[in-house]
């Protein structure tokens, strides 16, 4: 059948000039859109040595040669799979001293590896460090030293680990440049931490000078391992608990550099039992007093069960306390498990020594005392889910000083530890 006419002119206009003129729809653009991606930021930082502090290297005649730290903080917000594995625990002597040559972890004869348990983190420093009679030039990666590593979950998800180095008079940096101390720089992930320390000599025990009451600080992490997935065999992840004690100090100046003298010693069993000692300590049942430094006094308000020593420790805190005597304690002493202690002389807030017989300035010798908590923490306390951590110390005019810190017990949740 054809078609109409009219039908036909229609198709012989569409198709031709007509259709030519009818406009075409715009091409679309499609936007390609750049997904954010959740990256791993990485903060690093010296816990100690601090700006302007003086660590004992000189020793000289010193009867008990004093050890210092040096103690490193590192925190990773990151989330799936972690590309910065950390293994927690103690290792002393450290992988990098356990070593036939220092720092030649994986015995390859080539010096500066890096630590097995952290390998991303690289620690230098700018003056050459001395070993058992080794030489480690400046720039080798030094952080194979490094003896207890303890991490956390801290709160807002980032990892929190934290690593301690004890060098006692086995290790000497040799003052390359005349400077009068040690640059050390830490690097983890394209971050770093820059610090410069001054060399000086072991302490001068004088007797009390003058009476005084220490400064006491519990640094730890904000959410402490109840269970962790990650850790099958003991369902625990490490972590540390540090207590930092403070006491005003002054300077015997006909020394170069300057000799610190506290004013008022922690006292212990080193320099004829007048001062607390120092250095890497093995573990040893308890509870109760450490007998290097028998001034201090640590408790957990739960329970804890040492697995390192089978000791049990009850749960317990410090109410208060007054010359010579603390009240109102219950629980036992966790003081036997500290491993580490240390001693620095800080010049203070302006860098400088302060010049007055008696002190006067904030010039402060600092103790350090380290724990690593490898056992299990039982939730026995009224604080449900908390802990509260009690540090008390006396100084040897027998006054004490005494401070607490609660800390959070975290679920079971899985870590970002390998």
């Amino acid at each position: 059948m054809r078609a109409p006419f009219f039908v036909s002119v229609l198709a012989v206009l569409v198709s031709g000039p007509l259709a030519a003129q009818t406009p075409k729809p715009a091409a679309k653009t499609l936007k390609v859109q750049k997904l954010e991606v959740c990256e791993t930021t990485t903060a690093i930082e010296f816990i100690a040595p601090m700006p302007s502090e003086e660590v004992p290297m000189l020793h000289g005649p010193s009867p008990n040669p004093e050890s210092w730290t040096i103690v490193l903080e590192v925190a990773l917000d990151q989330d799936g799979a972690p590309f910065t594995r950390v293994f927690e625990g103690a290792t002393i002597p450290s992988p990098g001293a356990a070593a036939p040559l220092p720092t030649d972890v994986n015995n390859d004869t080539v010096l500066g590896d890096a630590h097995p348990a952290f390998p991303a983190l690289r620690l230098v420093a700018d003056d050459d460090l001395m070993f058992n009679g080794f030489v480690l030039l400046a720039g080798t990666n030094l952080s194979s030293f490094f003896e207890i590593i303890g991490s956390e979950i801290e709160h807002g998800g980032q990892q929190s680990t934290t690593l301690t180095w004890l060098l006692d008079p086995q290790y000497f940096f040799v003052d390359n440049n005349a400077d009068g101390g040690t640059k050390l720089t830490a690097t983890l992930n394209g971050k770093k931490d820059v610090v410069f320390f001054r060399h000086g000599w072991d302490l001068k025990a004088m007797g009390v000078l003058s009476a005084h009451t220490p400064t006491i600080t519990i640094w730890t992490e904000d959410w402490i391992s109840t269970v962790d997935s990650d850790v099958p065999t003991d369902q625990m992840t490490p972590f540390l608990v540090c207590v930092e004690v403070r006491i005003p100090c002054t300077w015997d100046s006909t020394t170069i550099p300057p000799t610190p003298i506290p004013l008022d010693p922690i006292f212990g069993p080193c320099w004829a039992g007048t001062v607390a000692c120092t250095g890497n300590f093995p573990p040893a049942p308890g509870p109760g007093f450490h007998a290097m430094f028998p001034g201090l006094d640590v408790r957990f308000s739960d329970d804890y069960l040492d697995t390192t020593t089978g000791t049990f420790v009850p749960g317990g805190v410090i109410t208060g306390g007054q010359c010579g005597v603390i009240w109102g304690s219950t629980g036992a002493s966790l003081a036997y498990a500290f491993r580490q202690s240390s001693v620095h002389a800080w010049y203070g807030v302006n860098g400088v020594i302060d010049t007055t017989a008696m002190g006067g300035g904030d010039d402060q010798l600092i103790y350090r005392f380290t724990m690593i908590a490898d056992g299990q923490i039982f939730d026995t306390d009224v604080l449900k889910k908390e802990m509260m951590i009690t540090a008390a110390i006396e100084s040897t005019t027998n006054c004490f000083s005494i401070t607490n810190v609660r800390v959070k017990h975290r679920p079971k949740v899985t870590t970002h530890n390998p």
